[in-house]
């Protein structure tokens, strides 16, 4: 009987123990989303056009747990009058972007922002639309 009970203890600490070690193999959420984000813009960006606007990199920040998408206006969306007209459209159309892609839904789960920040193709410092979706927006 001592000894049935010795096996079962040490079975236990050899699950315990199995636990943690596959526990602290696995990244963290944030850890994961920011190398996603790196994977993709190592891979893919810039991106083609596509009407009028390019993704020219996407980053993760650890501590505002913001996913920032910068990308770029080019032709006639390059023009700051055109955005500013349109900035309630632009906005309605990523928030539904937004709310829409399962492929994010773990990150929405979890609370994190979505930023977008837009350049101009043409004068790469101007930047023609900015905005920062937070869970208060898209849930």
């Amino acid at each position: 009987m001592q000894v049935s009970t010795y096996l079962v203890i040490r079975r236990c600490v050899f699950i315990m123990g199995a636990i943690v070690v596959l526990a602290s193999c696995h990244e963290s959420l944030e850890d994961r989303a920011a190398r996603e984000a790196s994977e993709y813009t190592r891979k893919y960006c810039p991106t083609p056009v596509v009407n009028n606007t390019r993704t020219d990199s996407v980053v993760f920040n650890k501590q505002s747990k913001t996913y920032t998408y910068y990308c770029s206006f080019t032709d006639k969306f390059d023009n700051a009058k055109v955005i500013q007209d349109n900035n309630k459209n632009i906005t309605d159309g990523l928030l539904k972007a937004i709310k829409d892609n399962p492929g994010i839904k773990i990150y929405k789960e979890a609370g994190f922002n979505f930023q977008y920040v837009v350049h101009s193709a043409q004068t790469p410092n101007t930047v023609l639309y900015q905005h920062n979706f937070t869970t208060k927006e898209y849930k």
